[in-house]
């Protein structure tokens, strides 16, 4: 099956003296910035809407990688499980949420096959639980109906007694999710949106030590290699990813579609009409525009069959439709928009803004745009709200555990098993939609190895309080902030800036 084609690739502009203003993004704030002459801005892909997904979908099934095609492995009497991936949830979200059509093809080839024992396990790991509304807006009426009145559709829980030992390494037991241990076929729905390595089972269906062991303080990608290899050794899965483009914001958002220059009078009213909204009505406002934004996003191709290639297809595929060739900097800027990355929030806490702005910079993909030694400068307000009890342990963790220490070592020492032991936490997690105490544990070391390579992190714009806890910098104004950035490094050449909101994965020239 031939993958649709993005209409115009990323490309690196140079700023000079007929360049206009360009949009930059921080938490709720949209505004027109003046970037110096010399800049390189580097603008992801052409964003373009969806198209009709099925006919990739079932080219995945039927034509499947290193695999039996889906309907030879179906047969009456077995046991199937689908599982669903929210381990790193799409932000924007899904206007329409692709993983709807996979799960529906593969339940209609399933009632062909006569297979009556069905059931949906949604695989989040540490993250957020899904309640009933979150499955009808991700999978549809038509599955919820089927599948929620009868308790077919669960959430997996990663603290649940209930889970099943189905290998140890090391002397340590990996438990996985009961329902998924004793199915004879696994189907994995997931989608790729980034460079990251796509291991589903092992990260979002275990229990909360092995999750612990693979990405928490001291994990490694080949613990995690290995947890999945093992897994996938003991249960028979059949894997199936959407890779996805950029994001193809609504009409109120239409400005960020395209470049500065290309604005005409549509994107000229939105932005205006965005910029009135929210100094009119500030609360209001950025929770309507930016607290929940959807997306189209195009899809590059869906594939289908052995878990570890469809992951690294999926992966090849996302990196050949998002690259942009730009040279490694010792000064790059990133916008951080909260509609990227805390769902439901405007603005963003402050320490997943840190992490998103890290992430644009592609410390997570292993390939930095920032040479070892640079600096990253980020927008984002950083304000100390974290407006929702979904994060109630990020935010005891930013006025507690982060003025005490920031050492990833002594909060692992001294904070990891008192949170893990909380209560109220913990039934923030299992009945309330929150996340599990030990996410933004695991955030925090993500951020302290990324870092650990810079020179510094300077936030234009940051609340400085919240500058200081994370043990980073704060400027008033781009021009201040790209001043202190070259006394620190010395460097006193050209900077980049990472245009939003899309991510591009950068391949250095």
């Amino acid at each position: 099956m031939e993958a649709a084609v993005v209409t115009r690739p990323g490309f690196v502009l140079k700023v000079d003296e007929r360049t206009p203003p360009l949009l930059t993004l921080a938490g709720s704030n949209v505004s027109l910035q003046r970037f110096p002459t010399g800049t390189g801005v580097v603008y992801p892909p052409q964003p373009v809407p969806s198209s009709d997904p099925v006919a990739l979908v079932e080219g995945a099934l039927a034509n499947p990688v290193n695999s039996t095609p889906l309907v030879g492995l179906l047969r009456p009497g077995m046991k199937l499980t689908v599982v669903v991936g929210n381990v790193d949830p799409v932000q924007p979200g899904m206007r329409f949420d692709i993983r709807r059509s996979i799960v529906e093809r593969v339940l209609e080839h399933a009632a062909k096959a006569r297979v009556d024992d069905v059931a949906i396990v949604v695989a989040g790991g540490l993250g957020p639980r899904w309640g009933g509304q979150d499955i009808v807006e991700a999978l549809g009426d038509r599955v919820a109906t089927s599948f929620l009145p009868e308790g077919r559709i669960t959430s997996h829980d990663v603290t649940s007694e209930d889970l099943v030992t189905v290998a140890t390494l090391s002397g340590e037991p990996v438990r996985v999710d009961a329902r998924i241990a004793e199915s004879d076929l696994v189907v994995l729905v997931d989608v790729c949106h980034g460079p990251g390595e796509r291991m589903l089972l092992a990260t979002g269906a275990t229990d909360v030590a092995t999750i612990n062991r693979i990405g928490g303080f001291g994990g490694s990608k080949s613990a995690r290699r290995q947890v999945t290899a093992a897994i996938h050794r003991a249960i028979p899965v059949f894997s199936i990813t959407a890779v996805l483009g950029q994001p193809y914001l609504g009409r109120h958002l239409s400005f960020l579609n395209h470049c500065e220059w290309e604005w005409r009078f549509p994107e000229q009213v939105a932005y205006a009409t965005a910029r009135q909204f929210t100094a009119l009505l500030p609360r209001q406002g950025t929770q309507k525009l930016y607290a929940a934004p959807r997306a189209d996003y195009e899809l590059c191709d869906v594939i289908g069959g052995d878990p570890a290639q469809v992951a690294t297809r999926a992966g090849e595929v996302w990196r050949a439709a998002n690259t942009v060739a730009t040279p490694r900097t010792r000064i790059l800027m990133t916008p951080v928009w909260g509609g990227s990355f805390d769902p439901g929030d405007p603005v963003g806490s402050p320490v997943n803004a840190s992490h998103q702005a890290l992430r644009n910079a592609g410390t997570d993909a292993g390939r930095s745009l920032l040479r070892d030694g640079g600096i990253l400068i980020a927008f984002h307000p950083l304000s100390r709200v974290f407006p929702s009890r979904t994060l109630a342990p990020a935010a005891d963790f930013f006025t507690k555990v982060l003025p005490a220490t920031r050492e990833p070592a002594e909060i692992h020492e001294r904070f990891e098993r008192r949170a893990l032991a909380d209560d109220w936490y913990l039934k923030l997690y299992r009945d309330h939609n929150a996340w599990h105490p030990l996410a933004v544990f695991h955030t925090w070391y993500e951020i302290r190895r990324a870092t650990a390579r810079l020179a510094d992190v300077i936030w234009v714009g940051g609340d400085r309080e919240t500058v200081r806890v994370l043990g980073q910098r704060a400027a008033t104004t781009l021009d201040d902030a790209l001043e202190l950035a070259r006394q620190i490094t010395g460097d006193r050449g050209e900077a980049t800036y990472l245009h939003g909101p899309g991510r591009i994965f950068g391949e250095s020239r």
